[in-house]
């Protein structure tokens, strides 16, 4: 089945939400917890392919919304895909803490107009 663009970003608000979700505890269960990690981490993987196929399918995300550093998520993507045992804990927390709910924001100005 053919997805829209608008289907990709839907998925990356689903897992921004299911990232909330998982660290809802806070950092110190973050740290400890390596299954949240790990599911954080596949989520990140998620929004980060998500973006990349939003904008295979002609959405222009840093035309629509420049100040989310868009290429940088698909970067993060790759390095959690690709280089996994280099996972750096702090720098996925700082991602969940002061880069979704901007991303989070972004997409949803974006979907604004389509919004299911």
């Amino acid at each position: 089945m053919a997805r829209s663009a608008t289907d990709h970003l839907q998925d990356v608000l689903e897992a921004i939400d299911a990232i909330a979700a998982y660290t809802r505890k806070g950092r110190k269960a973050f740290d400890r917890e390596p299954m949240q990690r790990d599911a954080v981490a596949a989520r990140l993987i998620q929004i980060g392919q998500s973006v990349k196929d939003a904008q295979a399918e002609g959405l222009d995300l840093a035309g629509l919304q420049p100040e989310i550093p868009w290429r940088s998520i698909a970067g993060m993507r790759d390095r959690l895909a690709h280089k996994y045992w280099l996972l750096d804990a702090a720098i996925v927390w700082s991602v969940v803490e002061n880069d979704l709910p901007g991303v989070r924001g972004a997409i949803a100005r974006i979907l604004k107009p389509t919004r299911r």
